[in-house]
């Protein structure tokens, strides 16, 4: 923070030409509400990657803004009239921290030469005196990037949007991902009708093809080669020391699809199997072939039996606890006061962890959650506000 500017954090809108215009007006009103302060997007902000994976990033920038007109107009006039704007690169739009996209951006925006001087972007986090803004992703297995400054291959939740969600433009899996395939596949039904048994389709198309790219096909595409001189320059910009980047570094998770066996894990495959073992049994007990049904079934049955040992739903609540353990390692290890992630769509509020929890999707909250911090600059501290929040 710097001086008395107001800063408000927020995240995970998830732009999409679906989006329901209730959620831009409510951000333009956020906007002007806060005018002069500092808005920072925490991750998320766009979804190119579900939206427009193929499309070049200017283009997919422009038409995102297009449709959300009310939003484009709204930070502009944010941006116009001396407020700041800052974006960290999500697992979703990881191209917000490439290099050139802030200028991309004012373009986008219409501002003048002297307003852009008020845009910041960062592919990683930004750092003022107590205060650590990131998106959170890094420390989350599915979406962790093989390293968060070089772009390489795909985390396995990217590879599902790009594969599964775009095609099908089921985007209400992005608020899902934490369910076991059964809940899912049942739910395609009630979300999508007639167009279930394609979406149930390209879930498995795209679970196959993420374990056929995992393990020693996950090839890292050069995220070592020189990444060594990324993080020093990064470090030096983003006015810290290099020792706090490196312990960054080594808290961030290790990305699901380096390993066959946690893809495969992750993606329920033993449970699939075992129950398509379990139907075949079935089939040819009913087809008069004791024998071979016999087996059949005694096999799936037993496959069942091991992967609900691991536990009915593996996952669920996993990348929140995760967040918060991975938030304490960073005060701890960077001597930062106050940290607030994106990345989970859940609130949370402590005295040195924040969550914006998602503005798009406030799942049951009172309002559409965002952070504010303050404080002193040394000692930041947040408080979880809710845009439009209901009366008791």
């Amino acid at each position: 923070m710097s001086g008395d500017r107001r800063t408000v954090v927020l995240a995970d809108l998830h732009l999409v030409r679906g989006t329901p215009p209730e959620v831009s007006q409510d951000l333009a009103r956020l906007l002007a509400d806060h005018a002069g302060a500092r808005v920072v997007f925490a991750g998320d902000l766009f979804d190119l990657s579900s939206e427009a994976p193929g499309m070049p990033r200017p283009k997919a920038l422009r038409e995102a803004l297009g449709v959300h007109a009310v939003v484009r107009a709204a930070l502009a006039e944010h941006v116009d009239r001396g407020g700041e704007l800052w974006l960290v690169g999500g697992n979703h739009d990881a191209e917000v921290g490439d290099d050139g996209f802030g200028g991309e951006l004012s373009s986008a925006l219409g501002l003048s030469r002297e307003a852009q001087g008020r845009v910041r972007t960062t592919p990683w986090f930004f750092r003022e005196g107590g205060l650590h803004i990131e998106h959170g992703h890094l420390y989350d297995p599915d979406n962790a990037p093989a390293h968060p400054l070089v772009s390489g291959q795909r985390s396995l939740g990217v590879h599902f949007v790009e594969e599964f969600i775009a095609p099908t433009g089921a985007h209400r899996y992005l608020q899902a991902n934490d369910q076991t395939p059964l809940k899912l596949f049942l739910s395609a039904f009630t979300w999508y009708g007639p167009r279930a048994p394609y979406v149930i389709y390209r879930y498995f198309h795209a679970a196959i093809g993420a374990v056929l790219q995992s393990g020693p096909f996950y090839q890292d595409r050069g995220e070592a080669e020189g990444a060594d001189a990324r993080v020093a320059r990064f470090a030096e910009a983003a006015g810290v020391g290099r020792e706090v980047a490196d312990a960054l570094l080594g808290l961030s998770a290790t990305p699901t699809m380096e390993s066959v066996a946690r893809t495969f894990s992750r993606l329920y495959f033993d449970r699939v199997l075992a129950t398509l073992s379990l139907g075949a049994g079935a089939t040819a007990m009913a087809l008069g072939k004791r024998g071979v049904g016999a087996a059949a079934l005694a096999g799936g049955a037993m496959a069942m039996a091991v992967s609900w040992a691991a536990g009915h739903n593996r996952y669920a609540g996993t990348v929140t606890e995760r967040l918060a353990t991975s938030a304490a390692g960073v005060a701890e290890a960077t001597g930062a006061r106050l940290v607030v992630f994106g990345h989970t769509h859940k609130e949370a509020l402590g005295e040195r962890y924040a969550n914006t929890g998602s503005f798009s999707f406030p799942r049951g909250a009172p309002g559409r959650p965002f952070v504010e911090v303050e404080g002193t600059g040394t000692f930041p501290r947040a408080v979880t506000r809710y845009w439009g929040q209901r009366a008791a």
